[in-house]
């Protein structure tokens, strides 16, 4: 990854280097402040790449510093964007993982009103899970597997590094061009917490040591309290308010024709906020990718205020539990729902992410051990030791020993399993 603080060229065509394609999507309501486009490198053959272009200023052009001393807290959409922006650049710079999107440059003129964020492009798109008319799935068992194995190994990396993504869903995970891998993209609300990083540069499989640290100073506790990430897929501690709180939500009378008992009860005191959120909604993703809908849905009672549709939604999220419908993927295999107790299983799989309380969820680690992740690899073992973010001695290390020896490895995927149960 380089950083550039010269923008040599700047026109409607043209970013330096790099020569317009084509747009893929221009700032909107939800994201004003950035617009992200295809490009060219006329320097690598013509090779596509991605160009997050993020404004520095809002409309009206008026100085973002006046803006902050107006307002203290920053809460504008463009102290917002470019300080989501100045994160994604310091998670990403200090990533290097196949199925992590890879930052290649920073185009950082401060003479001009725009940062340009340079990734490689994956043209392969993001997951389509579902038939929007029917809320059906319309990828196979296996192929929801594949995606997920992919996710499990981007994350891992990520929580090895101190990184909680918090916004992982399907699109957020993007095919390559040949679609043969699966990476994570947007960073922009992600946390880096260095305290829980277990980097360490001497057992580097992905060179860690060229690759620097995120600024600390980016990433506050205060930040990571509030309600960050898409509403389907947000953990309960994230989704949490507080239990009969009248002034944060609607009447009794407003909810009383779609509230139904509540299966779990709200905790007084929020959950803290930790690496857990992402494995619920991994979760949810792996949910999604199986039966073609989300597994908690917002109650219709004719009511379509935002403020009130997303307390309903985060009451589902927080208080009642999930059904398991009787076919999943688009082959139909049969689920054999809850009441059958097989710890091996994806939905014995999908109760451990998907707990209340994130102490008891299962960790990304146990996720990549679970039986029904490593049940048709043709070596779980030599995958679980390959694929770890930091095995001992990787870099030659298959080339060394030979494929061989892995046969002789300890059933180490057997035990770890087992320490998760």
């Amino acid at each position: 990854m380089t950083a550039t603080l010269n923008l040599k060229v700047s026109t409607s065509e043209r970013i330096n280097q790099y020569a317009y394609s084509g747009r893929i999507s221009k700032g909107s309501a939800h994201s004003p402040h950035v617009d992200v486009s295809i490009y060219r490198d006329t320097t690598a053959n013509d090779k596509e790449v991605l160009v997050k272009a993020v404004r520095r200023k809002m409309a009206g052009h008026e100085d973002k510093y006046r803006l902050l001393r107006r307002n203290p807290q920053g809460d504008n959409n463009l102290l917002n964007g470019e300080l989501s922006i100045r994160k994604e650049v310091a998670v990403l710079k200090s990533c290097r993982h196949p199925h992590i999107v890879q930052l290649l440059e920073v185009i950082d003129d401060p003479s001009h009103d725009r940062v340009f964020l340079v990734l490689e492009y994956l043209a392969g798109g993001e997951i389509q899970w579902r038939n929007e008319n029917e809320n059906l799935p319309i990828l196979t068992v296996e192929q929801s597997k594949r995606i997920f194995r992919d996710a499990i190994l981007g994350l891992q990396y990520l929580h090895h590094h101190g990184i909680i993504h918090r916004d992982i869903k399907p699109a957020n995970l993007v095919w390559s061009s040949d679609q043969s891998t699966v990476k994570i993209i947007d960073y922009g609300i992600s946390h880096c917490n260095e305290e829980t990083s277990k980097r360490t540069v001497s057992t580097s499989r992905y060179k860690e040591k060229y690759i620097s640290k995120p600024n600390p100073t980016l990433f506050t506790n205060a930040e990571l309290t509030k309600q960050r990430g898409t509403g389907y897929f947000m953990a309960p501690e994230v989704a949490w308010t507080p239990p009969d709180n009248s002034l944060s939500s609607p009447s009794i009378d407003t909810l009383s024709s779609t509230m139904h008992a509540d299966a779990f009860q709200i905790p007084v005191k929020r959950p803290a906020i930790t690496k857990a959120i992402d494995v619920w909604s991994l979760g949810v993703t792996l949910y999604c990718l199986l039966f073609g809908k989300f597994p908690f849905q917002i109650p219709s009672d004719g009511n379509d205020n935002h403020y009130h549709t997303k307390y309903m939604l985060f009451r589902e999220i927080c208080t009642q539990d999930w059904n398991v419908p009787d076919t999943m993927g688009s082959d139909c295999l049969p689920t054999g729902g809850r009441a059958v107790k097989n710890l091996e299983n994806v939905i014995a799989l999908l109760d451990s992410m998907l707990r209340k309380d994130p102490s008891s969820r299962i960790s990304i680690g146990c996720v990549k051990c679970h039986p029904w992740v490593l049940n048709d690899l043709p070596n779980p073992r030599a995958w679980l030791y390959l694929t770890s973010p930091s095995p001992p001695n990787q870099n030659n290390w298959a080339k060394q020993v030979g494929q061989k020896v892995l046969t002789l490895l300890p059933s180490m995927y057997n035990s770890l399993w087992a320490s998760c149960k």
